[in-house]
């Protein structure tokens, strides 16, 4: 967590969660939920005092990238820093989550931001979506041994029930949806927005987190964040980001996706110069995890940084800049997940608060 310290400043909190060894200054959580646990956790327990602005973010140092998994990777896409997250209310908006990945389901078929595996784009966005619209992002594949295609409809399921709240039945609980999201979990919230649900709400998610090591809702929350926070924007009735048509054919392997995403940046002149599909592993590599093989954590600081890969272990704790109680007027907040997660929470309009988990 070494990373945080280039981003303390003036008006910025951070509070380390810990879910393994006992860490100094870090506030110790039970290792269960992943970092959706800790996440939620936080909420929760400081629903009535959040910063005006958090960033939630992962232990490991924001870099750009997806290598080593999910416990090594920085996770930044695109021209996106950490510091992006860390300036509160950006462009007007009440959140900041760059969206990297989208998922369909119940098929749990995947879509990969072309930021996350090349940083040879012609256009670059550090927005919510790419900039060059559907083609910033690769065509459909499958990771049959990924959480959400082994359990794509039980995921669909519960996205409805417990985000949408659409009750227990009817044929609106199977109906497909295509989410995308953030992948790592990395995102900024305006206590405002956070407070558009009541806290029994957190509560209720927080339950089905709150048991197992690395529960596959914790896979299922991930993808789900913006929508946990964005009740009356929906995904199921309010797309995002344009992405690439569903396949009608079989989907793509995730070998096959590497080859047609170089063939059509190169074909389309997507690319500032030549890709080799072979590059792509090397900023995006698969290292699936089955549920219940990882430890979670928490750790905030402050700060912006270019992307990268570290690893992260999971471990709840909690640390705050002097000054005494966290103040609630802090615009900012970051969380991380693995091992140690981080907070940052700005307390006035130029502060921000991290939370971030190893």
């Amino acid at each position: 967590m070494s990373w945080i310290e280039a981003y303390r400043g003036p008006g910025v909190n951070f509070r380390v969660y810990s879910k393994g060894e006992a860490a100094p200054g870090a506030e110790a959580l039970k290792n269960v939920g992943r970092e959706s646990h800790t996440f939620l956790t936080h909420i929760v327990e400081n629903y009535d005092r959040l910063a005006d602005w958090t960033v939630f973010t992962q232990g490991a140092a924001p870099t750009w990238g997806y290598k080593g998994g999910d416990s090594g990777s920085g996770h930044l896409t695109d021209h996106i820093s950490f510091g992006d997250y860390l300036k509160p209310f950006p462009n007007g908006r009440d959140s900041f989550l760059a969206m990297s990945a989208a998922v369909s389901l119940p098929q749990g078929l995947q879509s990969t931001r072309l930021g996350s595996l090349t940083d040879k784009l012609s256009t670059v966005s550090n927005d919510v979506c790419p900039a060059g619209g559907a083609d910033g992002w690769s065509g459909w594949w499958l990771d049959p041994a990924h959480p959400h295609a082994r359990a794509g409809a039980q995921m669909l399921a519960f996205y409805k029930q417990h985000v949408l709240q659409k009750g227990s039945g009817g044929a609106e609980l199977t109906k497909p949806v295509t989410l995308a999201f953030v992948q790592g979990a990395r995102f900024a919230v305006a206590a405002k927005r956070i407070l558009t649900r009541p806290r029994a709400f957190y509560e209720k998610l927080l339950s089905f987190v709150s048991q197992e090591r690395s529960p596959i809702e914790g896979y299922f929350l991930e993808a789900m964040w913006h929508d946990v926070f964005h009740p009356e924007a929906p995904q199921d009735t309010h797309a995002l980001c344009s992405l690439m048509p569903l396949p009608v054919a079989p989907p793509l392997t995730a070998s096959e996706m590497y080859e047609d995403t170089a063939r059509r940046l190169n074909d389309l002149g997507l690319a500032t110069a030549r890709v080799l599909s072979q590059t792509f592993s090397d900023a995006y590599v698969l290292t699936t995890e089955a549920p219940g093989t990882e430890a979670p954590g928490i750790t905030e600081a402050p700060g912006t940084e270019a992307p990268g890969s570290t690893e992260s272990t999971e471990a709840p704790g909690t640390t705050e800049a002097p000054g005494g109680d966290m103040d609630s007027r802090a615009p900012t907040r970051f969380c991380a997940a693995r091992g140690v997660s981080t907070i940052f929470a700005l307390l006035a309009v130029a502060g921000a608060y991290v939370s971030s988990q190893e």
